[in-house]
């Protein structure tokens, strides 16, 4: 029968050639890791770039004979409407703001909510 020290010898042993065995895994995972760091700051210039092919006249089968991929996301690009259209809301003052009244005055009361005011004003009031 081996003694406590041999075992742990042996355990020390396996443990090593695992860890030796599990290194270059290791390496190549810290390598591995940068590059995808990497592709991933790429994405969003990428998928700029393709876009801008397209609106310059390139379709997407030829940018795929390019070798081209279509990115996976597309870059949000808000519409010309939608830019118009806000421009237009901040630079005319809303009807309520040019009467003066509070913010709140433009809020629609709800059906229920008058009952109950009225109610709690006159359960109050007796």
């Amino acid at each position: 029968m081996p003694s406590a020290e041999e075992i742990l010898q042996r355990m020390r042993e396996l443990q090593e050639r695992r860890e030796a065995a599990a290194k270059p895994l290791v390496d190549v995972l810290a390598k591995r890791s940068r590059l995808l760091e990497q592709l991933a700051e790429l994405d969003e210039p990428y998928s700029k770039a393709y876009v801008d092919a397209e609106a310059a006249g390139w379709t997407a089968e030829d940018l795929a004979k390019l070798g081209a991929e279509e990115p996976a996301k597309r870059p949000r690009v808000r519409s010309r409407r939608s830019r118009s259209s806000a421009k237009r809301a901040d630079s005319q003052p809303s009807a309520a703001a040019s009467e003066g009244s509070s913010p709140a005055g433009a809020i629609p009361s709800q059906d229920g909510a008058a009952a109950a005011a009225a109610t709690t004003a006159s359960t109050a009031s007796a």
